[in-house]
């Protein structure tokens, strides 16, 4: 699933702190605090808004 940004600039900010957090110079604690500050919030879904989103169908892929 594509993440969504709050805005342009704190994608970029995001896609910088993934960038340290892989390098092993970033701890998971501060990483968490980029996700919530530039990270959209996930919403819950009630069964039946669930049961009517699309199927995707990957083809191709073996599982």
């Amino acid at each position: 699933m594509a993440e969504r940004y709050r805005s342009d600039a704190l994608a970029v900010v995001h896609e910088s702190a993934l960038g340290l957090a892989g390098a092993g110079v970033m701890a998971k604690r501060a990483m968490r605090s980029f996700d919530e500050m530039c990270l959209t919030p996930v919403e819950d879904l009630a069964l039946n808004e669930i049961r009517g989103l699309p199927v995707r169908q990957d083809r191709g892929r073996s599982s």
